[in-house]
């Protein structure tokens, strides 16, 4: 089998998805600014403060920016560990209601975005550390309309495909999480038109090497994978079912990480003590994960038959907190994109890697200078023909190769716009090497 390779070297570690997932900001920030006041039990150990008393989004967008203080006697808390948890109707960005967050050198714990599941329920977030408490309100307008989901391809030549549109009405606030694939705030995953599965709290979906669809998705009765032909038949041969703990996160093919920290290939365990993890197929359906604990970065492959691959495994050193954005790739606290151990660039604050029909790495990032995609061989050599640098705003988000969504709602392919008004998006290669997006626009 094909595998990427990457020398081990050490690195200083220091001390913030897919968040589970880097480059899964997919909706525009819609945040309203309330009064800050404290809302904490007192403590001689610890005071918890959230940023906000109240904080309001909407099934469109996510909350945005929040974030708890650690004091003690008035002076900010290094390295405590905060619990937080949200009530029914909201959850964090991944699909999980709980985030564990350790504060940094300010005495915060950034939380990661927010999504409202209901619009119309007022909801609560609290925060707990050793003998403290605090809490905050959540709110969000209800909302009735509906929105637009649409899928366009472009060939590996960059030509487009009209062959490849679709257009279908979708629930207000659902996002992409997959090509042709939607998650509402109810619950509801959907192909296109057509639902899934309800219940759902967290999905992924991918293109296989025969662009067969592979959707993976967990509900209050485990984690479940879904498939469909490239001509769009549903392929039941290929459903499977396994337990895995509530609010666990689908963070690939088959691949589960639940809030304890435990990621999972199906039922199995992969390692525990994971705070970042990217699962994904390559171009012979090799699953690839990788993953970041607090010993550093790992890979881990196995066959299309569901074997482990040992001779692919890497293990490198890594700052901690750093986010498992691709296969090999992490995204530092410190703002450092690495492959490996090895810097890829500096001042990175979003990042999505994949791999392409023949296994070579795609990285596409966003700094202060725009967007870049780099590229690596098979055999893990840089590739610099696949260099492209594009304009695009600071606020961008990296959401496929060469693909950015901004803070205005606009969705570009490298500096050529391909949509406006977008709240979701996510792309990916197909088997030719054609870029397939799926968005979600349309007023909220």
């Amino acid at each position: 089998m094909t595998s990427s390779t990457e020398e081990p070297a050490a690195t200083q570690v220091g001390p913030s998805r897919r968040r589970l997932l880097s480059g899964a900001a997919w909706a525009l920030p819609a945040v309203a600014i309330a009064t800050v006041a404290p809302v904490a039990s007192a403590s001689t150990t610890a005071v918890l403060t959230f940023d906000r008393t109240t904080y309001t989004g909407t099934v469109c967008a996510p909350i945005t920016g929040a974030y708890v203080t650690v004091t003690t006697n008035g002076v900010a808390q290094t390295g405590t560990s905060v619990i937080v948890n949200t009530s029914t109707g909201y959850r964090f960005d991944n699909g999980a209601s709980t985030f564990t967050g350790v504060s940094d050198a300010s005495g915060r714990v950034s939380l990661p975005p927010i999504r409202v599941q209901v619009g119309g329920t007022p909801g609560t977030i609290t925060a707990t550390t050793t003998g403290a408490t605090a809490a905050a309100t959540l709110t969000a307008s209800p909302s009735t309309t509906t929105q637009t989901a649409h899928r366009r391809v472009w060939t590996d030549t960059g030509a487009e495909y009209p062959a490849g549109t679709t257009d279908v009405t979708v629930p207000t606030g659902s996002r992409a999480v997959g090509t042709l694939v939607t998650l509402d705030p109810s619950g509801v995953l959907r192909r296109a038109a057509s639902t899934i599965a309800s219940g759902v709290t967290s999905a992924f979906a991918e293109l296989e090497k025969s662009n067969y669809l592979t959707v993976t998705y967990v509900d209050a009765s485990g984690m479940h994978r879904r498939m469909w032909t490239d001509t769009g038949a549903a392929y039941p041969a290929a459903n499977v079912d396994a337990a895995v703990p509530a609010n666990s996160v689908a963070v690939g093919t088959f691949v589960t990480l639940d809030p304890a920290g435990v990621l999972r290939r199906v039922s199995a365990t992969i390692a525990s003590g994971v705070n970042s993890a990217f699962a994904e197929l390559d171009g012979n359906d090799n699953l690839h994960v990788t993953y970041v604990d607090a010993t550093g970065m790992h890979r881990r492959v196995w066959t299309a038959a569901g074997s482990p691959y040992a001779a692919s495994n890497i293990d490198v050193s890594v700052p901690l907190d750093s986010i498992a954005v691709g296969t090999l790739l992490t995204l530092g606290p410190d703002g450092v994109l690495r492959k490996g151990s090895n810097a890829v660039d500096t001042g990175v604050t979003s990042a999505f890697a994949e791999l392409d029909d023949n296994s070579y790495l795609h990285a596409t990032y966003v700094n202060g200078t725009g967007m870049h995609r780099r590229a690596w061989t098979d055999a893990g050599a840089a590739s610099p023909a696949g260099n492209v640098d594009a304009t695009v705003p600071a606020d961008a988000t990296a959401v496929g190769t060469l693909l950015t969504l901004d803070t205005t709602g606009t969705l570009r392919k490298g500096v050529d716009t391909i949509a406006t008004g977008v709240t979701s998006a996510f792309g990916e290669m197909d088997k030719d090497n054609s870029t397939v997006v799926t968005w979600v626009d349309g007023a909220c």
